[in-house]
């Protein structure tokens, strides 16, 4: 048993309290608490992050990253949790390719992990959820949706229609021409092919517009909108290393949606961290579509609430409680029966993002020069993961089998 003592994040607040922790489950949050030995945590503590949209790309193209820096990256940037798609290099579609990436995952992950099937007609009862894919990608998948098997979890929806795509083609030569050729036309198409077929569990990916999110709202579907999407636009010079797919949009419509921040149809912040080597984004027209971000989602969003373009409680909402909500795991608030996975922030302690700093393979950020708030500590599980900088543990994330946790919820 350990006791943590400090101001953590509860019912939407920072209270003092004391965080009583048994096997990585929260058993106590006290007022006061007398003859144990207590840890302080300094600063203001928060749920760990989870983070339900990452591509860590093992395995199969490991040159870009693995799961051991992947999850090492997700962790200095205050994420605990991820959920890992499944367009790999061999997608993964059933029990065979589902249990090989695991195999292939071991014992690497700092954090705590989910993995999605695409949707097919097998069902992994283990997957986090299935991914479908209305227009092609990274991976090249599109879901037929009247040939898939279809089980009562999470759906996400990467929504762009491949029909609309097709009819917008064109010569793709920058950002600008990017957009044109992946108009919003397109994932509004998505949005309501989707609707159609009357699936439970519909979660909207990285949606891009104000125009989308509320849209998607409306229809019953939860919603994700990205860092990227919120801070990027197609004007800026980040050439290639801003081409991702449904494409960054045009600077009022990027500033609308960062205005929109606090809305309630806007449900979560993903990264859809997708790296590429820099050697892979030399040129615009061969560049594959995909940018880093697991590391600099958190505190690119806490810089946001410092400058008052979000409040705490929708950053937590949208960073830690919201995701853990819709894939249902117990992580994302501190309280008791929830995991025991912390961070601690000072939230004046703002710094400038360095490529070279973080931890991903891929070695390179759009955000190169943006303001972040990087946590001090974090906790998963209630073990230190992470202290002023440096990792303090081995590789001790777990997987989060889906099949497990809908028994346990039964």
């Amino acid at each position: 048993m350990e006791v943590f003592h400090g101001l953590f994040y509860i019912s939407g607040e920072f209270r003092e309290k004391y965080v009583v922790v048994e096997n990585g489950i929260i058993k106590e949050v006290k007022n006061e608490l007398s003859g144990i030995g207590v840890t302080s945590i300094p600063g203001h503590i928060f749920p760990g992050g989870v983070d339900m949209h990452v591509h860590f790309r093992d395995p199969g193209e490991t040159e870009k990253e693995d799961f051991g820096t992947g999850s090492l990256s997700a962790i200095f940037g205050g994420t605990t949790t991820v959920c890992d798609m499944p367009n790999n290099k061999v997608a993964i579609t059933d029990t065979a390719t589902f249990n090989s990436k695991l195999a292939t995952i071991g014992s690497r992950s700092f954090v705590d992990y989910g993995l999605y099937q695409a949707a097919s007609k097998s069902i992994v009862p283990e997957a986090i959820g299935q991914k479908i894919f209305l227009g092609k990608s990274t991976g090249g998948l599109v879901t037929d949706l009247d040939d898939c098997e279809w089980q009562n979890k999470l759906k996400v929806v990467h929504a762009e229609l491949q029909e609309c795509l097709d009819n917008n083609k064109r010569e793709d030569s920058d950002l600008v021409s990017h957009d044109v050729n992946r108009p919003l036309e397109c994932e509004l198409g998505a949005i309501e092919h989707v609707f159609k077929y009357n699936l439970s569990g519909i979660h909207i990916a990285h949606l891009t517009s104000i125009r989308s999110v509320e849209l998607a709202k409306s229809l019953g579907f939860t919603t994700e909108v990205t860092p990227h999407n919120l801070l990027l636009n197609n004007s800026l010079p980040i050439t290639s290393f801003g081409k991702v797919n449904p494409p960054l949009r045009k600077r009022s419509v990027q500033e609308e949606l960062l205005k929109n921040l606090n809305s309630k149809s806007i449900d979560v912040i993903s990264s859809d961290h997708a790296p590429h080597t820099i050697r892979e984004k030399e040129v615009f027209k061969d560049a594959p579509s995909g940018l880093p971000g697991v590391e600099t989602r958190v505190p690119l969003i806490l810089a946001a609430y410092n400058k008052g373009l979000i409040s705490i409680s929708k950053a937590v909402s949208v960073l830690m409680e919201r995701p853990s909500e819709i894939c249902k795991i117990n992580k994302g608030y501190i309280a008791v029966g929830y995991d025991a996975d912390f961070i601690s922030i000072g939230l004046k302690k703002v710094k400038k993002i360095n490529g070279e700093g973080l931890h991903s393979e891929c070695g390179w950020t759009p955000f190169e020069g943006f303001e972040g708030i990087f946590p001090d500590l974090v906790y998963i599980r209630g073990e230190m993961a992470v202290q002023e900088g440096e990792i303090e543990s081995k590789p001790m994330g777990v997987f989060l089998n889906a099949k497990e946790q809908r028994a346990k919820s039964s």
